[in-house]
């Protein structure tokens, strides 16, 4: 037999054949094998295009807005830059009347987001004190029911029980900074009520 593939056509279509087949069967076990992998699509996570996303919590807002009434000359709504106190609204109103009774109101307090701001004037009535409540006006927070409690702004049924239930269980409150540790409290809802409250023996 002539072995010789450039004098036996039929025997070099046989090998061509032959080797083509075993490339075909080798193509197709490669996956199998774990030699040929897909590669996965892009995701947002791996495409360095220049996004980001930014899941940072939201930081203290840079602007106040505070309702102003009472002895200023301009009562209304105005615009102030985070960290502002009292009397920065008071200047922004355009100052105190010279009938506002401003020994009333801690001028020095911070402002809140959403604030109101009351300049009491010589004219107005003084309020009776009551078991609650001081000559100034002040609310004892040792004293004061769960009605006289919701009365203050930012204060509701829930949270007034659960300043009641803090004095009933750890004794009277001895300062108002104390007020921080009643669960709900915040850093701005305090400064709101602070200076609207006291405490008592």
């Amino acid at each position: 037999m002539d072995f010789d593939l450039k004098r036996n056509p039929r025997l070099l279509a046989a090998a061509a054949c032959f080797l083509l087949g075993a490339a075909l069967l080798l193509l197709s076990l490669l996956p199998r094998l774990g030699l040929l992998q897909a590669t996965p699509l892009p995701t947002p996570e791996t495409l360095d295009v220049g996004v980001e996303f930014d899941n940072a919590e939201p930081t203290d807002p840079t602007e106040l807005v505070v309702y102003i009434t009472g002895g200023v000359r301009y009562p209304d709504v105005y615009r102030l830059p985070a960290g502002t106190r009292v009397k920065d609204a008071v200047l922004a109103a355009g100052g105190l009347r010279p009938d506002a009774a401003a020994d009333q109101i801690n001028l020095a307090a911070p402002l809140a987001d959403a604030g109101h701001v009351h300049i009491p004037l010589r004219s107005d009535p003084v309020a009776p004190a009551t078991d609650a409540t001081t000559g100034q006006g002040l609310l004892d927070l040792n004293q004061a029911s769960l009605s006289d409690l919701e009365e203050l702004p930012g204060i509701g049924p829930a949270l007034a029980e659960r300043i009641v239930a803090r004095r009933t269980e750890e004794g009277p409150f001895r300062s108002v900074e104390e007020l921080r540790s009643v669960t709900g409290v915040g850093a701005k809802l305090y400064a709101q009520i602070a200076p609207l409250v006291t405490v008592g023996p």
